[in-house]
């Protein structure tokens, strides 16, 4: 006869009360754990599916999720060239926005509301209103080079050499709606899944020479001011030789409305040749800056998301804290409330070891029973966190180890008590 589970039999109740408070203690550790390899995926997503070795840039920028470099579109050209490179592709990228109301769900709406309410105190009126623009990052590539989206979910991918884009599932698009951007409306014919920054703003990919008008070309009302300013600066610095102060004007006109540039170049390194060799080439005789892949994605997650991601994994091990002190505190009152049965079990030669290891056992199986429990529910609630949310069964097995110990370490106490229980205090001596 196993005591730990007569026991359990019967306090039923109180045993399966206090595994349900255990499990949704381990179920907010085993999220915040997902929130932080979320943090640490959409740092990377980006870069590790565009299958670059290189990320080039603008000489002393950083990389162009970080900071937004620009250069001229054909240097791209010359890198190609280069000895050791597999493939150059010029990339376009920036944050974009479009007026378009949310649509949030019934969650979104009670997470909002619990906000609103929860901040009142804190914030300024009208700070944490329901924003009114969809922000995203619009990346444009060369079809058929690195760079573009690596799976397609829904629709086809960009044919048409204009007008088209593909659509992460988290801008609230759909397979042929029609937005705009910039001066021109942009039909969405693609959707993917799980392409987002390190912000976690949802991607739009398009043609590159879409994404230059999208993002480089400037607002007509702007283009005059510069034009009209230009001219009358170069006009005024030709006024020795009016003849040459019309064309110069018109070139300086042209500069100015320039938008064949690109914000990076994403390299692939030939097989055998070291990146190494190949980054110092470009640096040399190009006069560009060049990032790793692996620097990349630290420029953007030790960037602005390093602070919560520390203070996450802080709290993480403070709550790993707190789930001993409450294993150990349930064990310890349970053991109390028994302390006359285990007089009983000792008056009648029961072994100690086996009292002993009846508390041990109820302990374990507490911590092992909240462990599944609070994975069943984080991973039945991953899809309605409004931040990508990332458990894996290894995050599961470890949780199980560490509160196998961390329960066996609280049991301890409880045993020590029960150590001390008298078998004649049952008999009233």
């Amino acid at each position: 006869m196993n005591l730990a589970v007569k026991d359990i039999r019967y306090h039923f109740f109180k045993f399966l009360t206090s595994t349900i408070g255990v499990g949704l203690l381990l179920m907010v550790m085993l999220t915040i754990g997902g929130i932080i390899r979320g943090i640490i995926l959409d740092s990377s997503t980006i870069t590790e599916t565009t299958g670059a070795d290189l990320w080039v840039v603008q000489k002393a920028w950083l990389g162009p999720f970080v900071e937004i470099s620009r250069f001229p579109e054909d240097y791209y050209h010359a890198i190609q060239s280069m000895h050791g490179v597999a493939e150059a592709s010029p990339l376009v990228m920036a944050w974009d926005h479009v007026e378009r109301a949310m649509r949030p769900t019934q969650l979104m709406k009670f997470m909002y509301m619990n906000t609103l309410i929860g901040t009142r105190t804190m914030v300024e009126p009208g700070w944490i209103d329901m924003p009114h623009d969809s922000r995203f990052i619009v990346i444009g590539y060369e079809p058929g080079h690195i760079g573009g989206p690596p799976t397609i979910i829904a629709g086809r991918g960009i044919e048409a050499s204009h007008y088209e884009i593909v659509a992460d599932v988290k801008t609230g698009l759909q397979v042929g709606e029609r937005i705009r951007l910039g001066d021109f409306d942009y039909t969405v014919v693609g959707l993917t899944r799980n392409m987002v920054g390190y912000t976690a703003d949802p991607v739009i990919y398009a043609s590159l020479d879409d994404a230059q008008n999208i993002l480089f070309e400037a607002d007509p009302d702007l283009l005059r001011n510069i034009r009209r300013r230009t001219q009358q600066q170069v006009l005024g610095a030709a006024a020795l030789d009016p003849r040459i102060g019309g064309p110069l004007a018109q070139q300086a006109s042209q500069i100015a409305e320039n938008v064949s540039l690109v914000n990076a170049i994403a390299v692939k390194v030939a097989p055998g040749v070291p990146v190494d060799e190949v980054a110092q080439e470009i640096t040399r005789w190009k006069h560009l800056e060049v990032y790793t892949a692996a620097r990349e994605v630290n420029m953007q997650l030790m960037g602005s998301n390093r602070l919560i991601l520390l203070q996450l994994s802080l709290f993480r091990l403070i709550l790993l804290v707190i789930a001993g002190v409450v294993i150990g505190l349930i064990t310890y009152t349970f053991t109390l409330d028994k302390l006359k049965e285990i007089a009983v079990l000792k008056l009648l030669g029961t072994q100690t070891r086996r009292i002993y290891a009846m508390i041990l056992q109820q302990a374990v199986l507490m911590g092992l029973l909240g462990t599944l429990l609070g994975a069943a529910l984080e991973f039945a609630s991953e899809p309605y966190f409004p931040r990508r949310v990332v458990a894996t069964r290894g995050d599961v097995v470890q949780m199980l180890i560490v509160i196998s110990v961390i329960a066996f370490l609280a049991s301890i106490m409880a045993i020590r008590r029960a150590t001390k229980v008298d078998p004649r205090s049952v008999l009233g001596t």
